[in-house]
């Protein structure tokens, strides 16, 4: 015996056929366009947060690192006068050693030249605003890492103004404390205007501060010796 059809087997859809619009008064078709409705509003004020958050990172960072500009530069004057002296005096006084004077110099300029490259690369990242801005509206993130990055550089409570007047290279040491954001720091170093913000390159100027400190002691004491000897003939 055969079977009666079932209801819309066999049946042919005429792309001609006019659709059913979504019923407004339809409580299912009107539960539908609320929800999408608050969801796109949920996105749009996450997305605006997010920007504001950008906005207000880049008015507190643009500030702390112009103000490791002089700070630097001190560090990297340091070695690069007290080098030139020494070449100064060997070349003053003919001797046997004076190619020793002239090694040591040149020595003690490698960190002072490296440190003014990276101090260099630094304040690029604060020469326009709105570049970096718009580098950093490509990373797509959350409201809570701009949050949190905006804590560590204003240091808490205290505020930008305390933190560019006193220790911006330790505020800028300390950007980074606190989060855990493998993408967002591999964007940074992906990134030739981002670049000198990650945690390697601050931690890279911490050392080579240091190390002109120490190339300007040890260059220093040499002053003192090569001159000395200058001024005794010897």
């Amino acid at each position: 015996m055969s079977q009666p059809p079932l209801d819309g087997e066999g049946l042919t859809v005429d792309p001609g056929d006019p659709v059913d619009p979504v019923d407004a008064a339809d409580p299912i078709d009107a539960a539908g366009q609320l929800g999408t409705s608050r969801t796109r509003r949920a996105l749009t004020a996450a997305a605006a947060a997010r920007d504001r958050a950008i906005a207000q990172f880049v008015a507190v960072l643009v500030p702390v690192i112009r103000a490791t500009r002089l700070p630097l530069l001190i560090v990297v004057l340091i070695p690069s006068v007290l080098a030139v002296l020494v070449m100064v005096f060997a070349l003053a006084r003919p001797g046997p050693d004076d190619w020793f004077w002239v090694v040591l110099a040149a020595v003690g300029l490698v960190p002072a030249g490296w440190l003014a490259l990276r101090r260099r690369q630094l304040l690029a990242v604060a020469d326009d605003r709105d570049v970096l801005t718009a580098a950093l509206f490509g990373l797509v993130t959350g409201r809570e890492l701009w949050a949190q990055l905006i804590d560590n550089v204003t240091v808490g409570r205290v505020g930008a103004a305390v933190a560019r007047r006193s220790r911006p290279l330790r505020v800028l040491g300390g950007l980074w404390r606190g989060v855990r954001a493998a993408g967002v720091l591999a964007a940074f170093a992906a990134s030739d205007q981002l670049a000198p913000l990650t945690p390697l390159r601050l931690r890279g100027i911490w050392l080579l501060v240091l190390s002109c400190l120490l190339a300007g002691a040890v260059l220093g004491l040499a002053v003192l010796i090569a001159g000395l000897s200058y001024l005794l003939g010897a």
